[in-house]
């Protein structure tokens, strides 16, 4: 039995009719979730909401992370890998170091001001400190 002329031509007539009502549905698809939006973003919500929900929480939160959340910020930037300890250390050594530096500065610009000390003193007194002193073992 071999097809004849008039059945193939049919079969690609319904072939071309669904695509077009494909095409068709696909536009109206792309134009109602791109455009107008989807079903579920047209639909309508309600949210439990207690804005005195924070007055009553202010206590807590200060207690957990500390005012201003400094708390908080530090374990965030001390990370989450199991290092913190370590990390805290460093920057314990850092703030030392930090707190050395400024008070050579704070020399430096003293005795500049009173004129006592050779130049060459002043250029000691104001290198900057290593980050690290030469005894701290840094861990990779």
């Amino acid at each position: 039995m071999r097809p004849t002329p008039l059945l193939l031509t049919a079969f690609a007539a319904v072939a071309v009719l669904l695509q077009a009502s494909a095409v068709h549905a696909g536009i109206i698809s792309i134009f109602q979730n791109n455009v107008l939006g989807s079903a579920q973003f047209h639909r309508q919500q309600s949210w439990p909401f207690d804005p005195d929900v924070s007055a009553r929480r202010t206590h807590e939160f200060v207690a957990l992370h500390g005012d201003k959340s400094e708390k908080l910020i530090e374990r965030i930037g001390l990370g989450l890998d199991g290092r913190q300890y370590e990390r805290r250390e460093q920057q314990a050594v850092r703030d030392i170091l930090y707190d050395q530096q400024q008070r050579n500065d704070e020399q430096v610009s003293g005795v500049a001001a009173g004129g006592g000390y050779h130049h060459r003193r002043l250029e000691q007194l104001s290198q900057p400190v290593q980050a690290y002193p030469a005894s701290y073992a840094r861990r990779r």
